[in-house]
């Protein structure tokens, strides 16, 4: 059981799968639930995670499903603890009691990052929680570092510095392919090419056979989709659909669609016809049967949940590759923790970023074998390497 998210719970909420299906009720608030979770001391470890690269550093911390041992399974008197940017289990966002499938209620939901602390609300993004650590300057922090699918940006290591810190420090972790994908019963072609996508995204190829080279395809509507302009999945896009486009931004047409990141079910949900970039390391904790179907009780729950959905990766009508890209996942802490000679476990000698992250003696804990297996575990590919204060 992933702990780190099972702590930080402080309440039932109704969620959403792909705006198909309500799969839970929302329960009543009682007064003190919230402290039956267990919210780190001031001595643990603290991240905050993106939605994409959260089962990476839950992984890390608590161990996997595999039965491979994570950080805290040696037992030390402080720990690591990470918080997901979702507030359910499956990587849905959750809605508010009473929402319907024509009008969702997102959830604002909050949680205890520090013990005695009050609630704050819950960092949903990589670029929430950069912005979050930047922010926290206090004397104990609440947030000692985020494992982010971007790196800082320049004014963000211009404000790092002005902090005292002495920029935010980058451990990539790994990489993260970027994909399209579509219902497994589709009418898309074998492959779809950046270009395409331009086009398909801009609203200059409305169905299927407009596209050139694939006059035999669907009469169909295509439903282009995309995640919420937050996410580290839409940037890529649009990024590259501007690369694509010869430089100029890609204006987006009135039919594509937002949807939760990396939800498959909103892709299904839309049809034959839907396509979306998707990270590939969800896909691949679909693909390991992580996932069970939360609809089905009681405890331990029930089959695995399939993902229902294919990546595009063939040749596309203008005999192009298929559309792809790679996201980096990345650990961002202050460069001035990793200076500090404050041991972080009793009777020991090295900080905690020493210890987790980097260190020029010994294999931090990210770095060794235990840490990439539990990386690739996360659905990520695994590959360490301390970049340093750097910025995009």
């Amino acid at each position: 059981m992933n702990l780190s998210r099972h702590r930080t719970r402080s309440r039932k909420v109704t969620t959403l799968v792909g705006a198909a299906a309500v799969l839970g009720l929302a329960t009543t608030t009682l007064a003190g639930t919230a402290f039956a979770d267990y919210a780190p001391s001031a001595t643990d470890v603290v991240s905050v995670s993106g939605a994409t690269p959260q089962y990476a550093a839950d992984f890390v911390a608590n161990g996997d499903t595999n039965g491979d041992a994570g950080y805290n399974s040696a037992g030390n008197v402080n720990r690591y603890v990470n918080f997901d940017a979702t507030a359910d289990g499956n990587g849905r966002d959750a809605y508010a009691n009473g929402s319907t499938l024509a009008s969702p209620v997102p959830l604002n939901p909050s949680v205890v990052y520090r013990a005695g602390s009050n609630a704050v609300q819950r960092l949903q993004s990589s670029g929430a929680d950069l912005t979050a650590l930047l922010s926290d300057t206090a004397a104990v922090e609440r947030i000692n570092f985020a494992v982010v699918a971007s790196l800082p940006t320049a004014p963000q290591q211009t404000t790092a510095v002005n902090n005292g810190w002495g920029g935010l420090h980058v451990v990539q972790l790994g990489t993260d392919p970027e994909v399209i994908v579509t219902p497994n019963t589709s009418n898309a072609p074998a492959g779809l090419s950046a270009a395409e996508l331009v086009g398909i995204y801009s609203g200059t190829y409305v169905h299927w056979n407009d596209i050139p080279g694939n006059s035999g395809g669907s009469s169909d509507a295509i439903i282009p989709l995309i995640p919420p302009s937050t996410s580290s999945i839409y940037k890529t896009l649009v990024a590259d659909l501007k690369t694509a486009n010869g430089g100029t931004a890609v204006t987006l047409a009135a039919s594509v669609k937002t949807v939760e990141q990396n939800d498959p079910g909103a892709v299904t949900a839309a049809g034959p016809d839907a396509i979306a970039p998707f990270a590939q390391s969800r896909l691949n904790l679909y693909a390991s049967g992580y996932f069970l179907n939360p609809a089905t009780a009681p405890y331990p729950g029930g089959a695995p949940l399939s993902a229902g959905v294919k990546v595009i990766s063939g040749t596309a009508p203008d005999s192009s590759a298929s559309y792809s890209d790679t996201n980096g996942v990345y650990a961002v802490f202050r460069q001035s923790d990793l200076a500090s000679s404050t041991p972080w476990q009793p009777g020991a000698t090295k900080n905690w970023v020493q210890v987790l992250l980097s260190s020029t003696s010994g294999t931090p804990f990210f770095k060794g074998a235990a840490g990439q297996a539990l990386v690739a575990a996360g659905g990520d590919i695994p590959g360490y390497n301390d970049l340093g204060v750097v910025h995009s």
